[in-house]
């Protein structure tokens, strides 16, 4: 990154995919016209919506000329993430979804840990804090920090957890190509592991700053096809746990199986804890995760019922709680 460059040249291209986000849309471009980087162009690629959407973003875009609203058939995030790359063209690109905001600082930090990481960092991502619909953040979500390899980033289960946390280099799409189109979930964690395995800039860099909130499922969603999810990540572990070389393969599979196991996809969940054994029962017994998994696959059906339903009492619990608490909050 050359500090020579003039301050009115774009360093970040920031690309909103949005469908149907009207309740949230105008906070997610809201929170990125306040970043203190603001060496950014910003296109919003509204992906035939049917609500309010487009007439949000073109109210903002009227008093802010980095806004850019470009307007689509639908054809899914990944083809709308596709169209803002190619619509742009600063060094590094930044995806925010339409019901997510940025931290003022998500940008510049990022930007300051690109400049140190290294020539062979492609992308660097931070933490997440989730929130509710409406907006009150709940928690945060636990996240590795410092380089993730391809090894890593399977092991622990695509790290950087949604979209909106990353910063890429475009030299990465330049040379993996962009998002595949054909996949209807994980589109974001195959792109990742193509430039983790394809391209000449490999490694990704956690950043230890929480730095964007994600709202947890909204209906409609499309993380909330439980079914699709298991099955595109079931071809992402096919193609990608063999290549893995530092780590046993079977890592890959831990953490997937438990989320099937919790989810009741016992079939498949069976399946990849097979596959996750063979990493052998005492090294997953030192992990937490690994320790989940033993758990929930040697409790037969009968033990994983009673744990799937004591698991989702308490966690409906806790969302009732905190909608309730949000409720009563200013």
């Amino acid at each position: 990154m050359s500090p020579s460059l003039p301050a009115s040249t774009p360093m970040v291209s920031v690309i909103t995919p949005a469908y149907n986000v009207g309740p949230w849309i105008g906070e997610a471009v809201d929170s990125v016209l306040r970043q203190t980087e603001g060496r950014l162009e910003y296109v919003v690629i509204d992906d035939g919506s049917t609500d309010d959407t487009a007439d949000i973003v073109r109210a903002r875009a009227a008093f802010d000329s980095r806004i850019r609203l470009i307007s689509t058939a639908n054809a899914g995030s990944g083809a709308a993430r596709n169209l803002g790359i190619v619509e742009t063209s600063a060094p590094f690109v930044a995806f925010l979804d339409g019901d997510d905001r940025w931290h003022p600082q998500f940008l510049r930090r990022q930007l300051q840990v690109m400049r140190t990481a290294g020539p062979r960092v492609g992308a660097t991502f931070c933490h997440t804090r989730v929130m509710l619909e409406n907006g009150r953040v709940v928690g945060p979500r636990w996240q590795p920090a410092g380089v993730c390899d391809m090894d890593r980033f399977l092991a622990e289960n695509n790290p950087a957890h949604n979209g909106s946390s990353l910063l890429v280099r475009r030299s990465c799409f330049d040379e993996v190509g962009v998002f595949d189109t054909a996949l209807t979930s994980a589109v974001d964690q195959e792109m990742w592991l193509r430039i983790a395995t394809r391209s000449s800039t490999p490694l990704f860099w956690g950043l230890r700053r929480y730095l964007v909130d994600m709202r947890l499922m909204r209906t409609g969603s499309i993380s909330s096809n439980r079914a699709a999810r298991y099955a595109a990540l079931d071809r992402l572990l096919t193609e990608y746990a063999p290549l893995m070389t530092r780590l046993p393969s079977g890592l890959a599979y831990v953490q997937p199986a438990v989320f099937a196991y919790r989810d009741g996809f016992d079939d498949i969940a069976d399946r990849w804890a097979e596959r996750a054994l063979t990493a052998g029962p005492a090294r997953l017994a030192c992990t937490r995760w690994g320790q989940a998994l033993l758990g929930w696959h040697g409790s037969g059906t009968t033990g994983r019922a009673r744990l799937r339903a004591t698991r989702n009492g308490v966690r409906a619990g806790v969302y009732r709680g905190a909608a309730r608490a949000a409720a009563l909050l200013p």
